[in-house]
């Protein structure tokens, strides 16, 4: 089975429940709050593990009880956590969340020290795949500088030189609006015509069309073949806005891994995102796999994919056996992943799902030469420029800034424990 390697500092959500938004001044008081386990990079590593594949996560936390705190939720979740780096400097990451309980919508306040970077690039295996949640810079360049066959997920969030320049590097891109906007130079106002135009920028500058971006109003921005495809919000009754992301590029990651083309994959963490919400968290929303099945009917078609996976890491078994025990390839049980790993501890009802319909096409014609890279080619190769239509005049966004030189890493960052 894929070894899978969770880049990213692992966070403690701490939510301030409230009736409505506090103005300047104003004094409330709650009876309790909600502290959990929370950030991409770690609500991705659960899901994974909750979902049946192997997980290992590495990143800083500090020398405190949040970092036990975060320790006994991997253990709880069966994630390795035995790469966590303890930052002595500084605390671990804490995101205060003020949640509006009649909306869902939350405010973030960060505790974050952005120095307090990765140093120890080596591990006891060899990832198969990667995901990166953005708030690690240096760990995101060694799996990139030294894994090159590594299949990568990237999250993106904050307008970074650094973290720009990665996502050009990565096999597939999940990222946010702002972060689109920065990197097309393109401020969007609803307008399907600038749609169309920021993704073909985006396309302009990485050379990929490998970006799935998850707008503001919750709709998925991607492009399969040439077109650029548009899929609408679930609807649900929301509690916590708060772990869409981070269980989108969970549940994403997870399908493409199992060989789902990119309209099933986007469709199902599109699912399994919206079922999230229904919950207060980002690590306890986490819907079991049934769930999201039994909402997308794409339960024939992963038992499908997950047999051709395994057909191919048996032949790449056969090829270099040697490698492929270091790697940890033992086939997959095709009958097991539509079991939970850890069933809930109370039965609770499925929330009730409202599908969109299918991903609305909204390329114009004649459609662009947006290029389909190979699977998982890491090598960028910059398109002929494709015309693109006149934009209305827009306000100026964020320019992506030039990327700085790339921390140094060690070269040999996987020891093979048959090697004494």
């Amino acid at each position: 089975m894929m070894e899978t390697l969770i880049i990213g500092k692992p966070a403690i959500n701490i939510y301030l429940p409230l009736q409505e938004f506090p103005n300047e001044g104003d004094t409330f008081t709650i009876k309790g709050k909600n502290e959990s386990l929370g950030n991409v990079g770690a609500t991705s590593a659960c899901l994974l593990s909750k979902w049946g594949m192997h997980a290992h996560v590495t990143g800083v936390v500090g020398n405190d009880a949040y970092a036990e705190k975060i320790r006994d939720t991997f253990r709880e979740y069966k994630v390795n956590s035995k790469y966590l780096e303890t930052q002595f400097e500084s605390g671990t990451s804490v995101n205060y969340i003020i949640l509006n309980n009649k909306t869902g919508y939350t405010t973030k306040i960060l505790y974050n020290n952005p120095e307090a970077q990765l140093t120890k690039y080596k591990y006891d295996f060899s990832p198969g795949a990667a995901i990166m949640d953005g708030t690690d810079t240096a760990g995101a360049y060694a799996i990139l500088n030294n894994a090159r066959n590594c299949k990568t997920i990237l999250f993106a969030r904050s307008v970074d030189k650094d973290l720009i320049a990665i996502s050009k590097r990565c096999s597939y891109v999940v990222c946010t609006q702002n972060f689109a906007q920065a990197l097309s130079k393109v401020n969007l106002t609803g307008s399907k015509d600038e749609y169309f135009d920021m993704y073909q920028k985006i396309v302009d500058s990485s050379g990929h069309s490998n970006y799935v971006i998850i707008l503001d109003n919750h709709k998925i921005l991607y492009s399969i073949k040439g077109e650029v495809k548009l899929l609408g919000e679930m609807k649900i009754n929301v509690a916590d806005y708060s772990s869409f992301e981070s269980v989108f590029t969970g549940a994403f990651s997870f399908a493409v891994l199992n060989g789902l083309n990119l309209n099933d994959a986007v469709k199902l963490a599109n699912t399994a995102a919206a079922i999230s919400l229904a919950k207060v968290g980002e690590v306890a929303s986490i819907p079991t796999i049934d769930e999201v099945l039994d909402n997308t009917g794409l339960r024939d078609k992963l038992l499908e994919a997950k047999a051709q996976v395994e057909k191919e890491e048996a032949e790449m078994q056969s090829k270099a056996p040697s490698n492929a025990a270091r790697l940890g390839y033992g086939g997959i049980n095709t009958q097991s992943i539509v079991e939970a790993r850890e069933k809930e501890e109370a039965a609770a009802a499925t929330p009730e799902v409202t599908q969109p319909s299918e991903a609305e096409t909204i390329t114009q014609a004649p459609a662009p030469e947006i290029p389909t890279p190979s699977a998982f080619n890491l090598t960028p190769e910059m398109p002929a420029p494709a015309p693109n239509p006149t934009p209305a005049p827009q306000a100026p966004a964020p320019e992506a800034p030039t990327p700085t030189p790339q921390p140094k890493v060690e070269t040999n960052m996987f020891d093979n424990p048959n090697n004494g």
